[in-house]
């Protein structure tokens, strides 16, 4: 590293009052429980449509599993108590299973056991019924072309005692609906083109087996979050993407596993010090997929590291759903 680089990387530790390694303690930039609200979203992926109210095996020739669905989603919390409260499952619609066939998730949490120790374990979340329908718990946007989709786990959280709900209970602190930016308060909280934000996901389904923190990459905003983004007709054409999206792009890497990822608006270039209070985190969408190109020469779609990004007023006119 040249002398400048340096003296430029000291002069930013100075200013942002981190340089004196003895007074000062590492502090992450984001919340644990922000990290402890995204989970892995995984459930099998079968062979076959199945009719509604048909049985989706049969004695003699169980349905073959194909592989895995994997994406992602994060809990946000209304009106929690020590017994009761709503938890809601965000996601993106095509992260769901479709309708159809009786159908459950697995969301990878840590619970808490009898003796109080954590575990980290898979808990099964119905989603589609016995008839084929998405279950009452389940709502997705009034508008098919919009990927965002919500479950009211509040019964599986309380049941299997979630740590994070535990958590949240015991310090009042947790995501909540309070904290979705929606478009309106964009442009007085100075939100726009070039704002940096955290993207919160299980990229390719990776994590680590010893916890259950998602993966935090870094992006800025490309298009203006305040008009949404219309898509061209050959991407309309050759990707299925909608004519409009109430959201915007995003600089950064999103693959498969990202969908449903939750978007927040980075912290300020310095964080506070351990002794002051932290910002609210600010919740600005979620990730719905990413754009590819064609690449002639290689014959194929390439990624170009742009990602859709649904705006958190979608995500709100999906709750509402729940309480009308």
């Amino acid at each position: 590293m040249g002398y400048a680089k340096v003296v430029c990387a000291v002069l930013i530790l100075v200013a942002c009052g981190i340089g004196d390694a003895q007074t000062q303690s590492p502090r992450s930039a984001v919340d644990r429980m922000i990290l402890n609200s995204t989970v892995l979203i995984t459930y099998p992926v079968t062979a076959g449509p199945v009719p509604a109210g048909a049985k989706a095996t049969t004695p003699d020739k169980p349905a073959q599993v194909l592989g895995m669905m994997n994406g992602t989603g994060f809990l946000l919390f209304r009106n929690v108590g020590i017994t009761k409260g709503t938890v809601y499952l965000v996601t993106n619609r095509h992260v769901l299973p479709p309708e159809g066939t009786p159908k459950e998730i697995q969301l990878r949490v840590v619970v808490r056991q009898e003796d109080g120790s954590p575990r980290i374990d898979q808990i099964s979340v119905p989603v589609v019924g016995p008839d084929g329908k998405y279950l009452p718990t389940v709502r997705t946007h009034p508008d098919p072309a919009t990927d965002v989709a919500a479950v009211d786990i509040g019964a599986t959280a309380f049941g299997s005692k979630f740590q994070v709900l535990i958590e949240a209970v015991m310090t009042g602190r947790y995501l909540n609906t309070s904290m979705l930016m929606t478009t309106g308060q964009l442009k007085d909280a100075g939100v726009g083109l070039g704002s940096q934000v955290f993207i919160l996901g299980y990229p390719a389904a990776i994590f680590d087996p010893r916890n259950v923190m998602p993966v935090l990459r870094v992006g800025i905003i490309s298009t203006d979050p305040l008009t949404g983004f219309n898509f061209n007709e050959e991407l309309r054409r050759n990707m299925n993407f909608p004519e409009h999206m109430n959201g915007f792009l995003i600089d950064a890497n999103v693959y498969p596993g990202s969908s449903g990822s939750l978007v927040l608006l980075a912290p300020d270039s310095c964080t506070a010090k351990p002794d002051q209070p932290a910002r609210p985190p600010v919740i600005l969408g979620i990730v719905s997929g990413s754009i590819p190109i064609f690449d002639a020469s290689l014959r194929s779609y390439e990624r170009i590291g742009l990602g859709m990004v649904y705006s958190a007023d979608t995500i709100k006119e999906v709750l509402d759903h729940f309480v009308r």
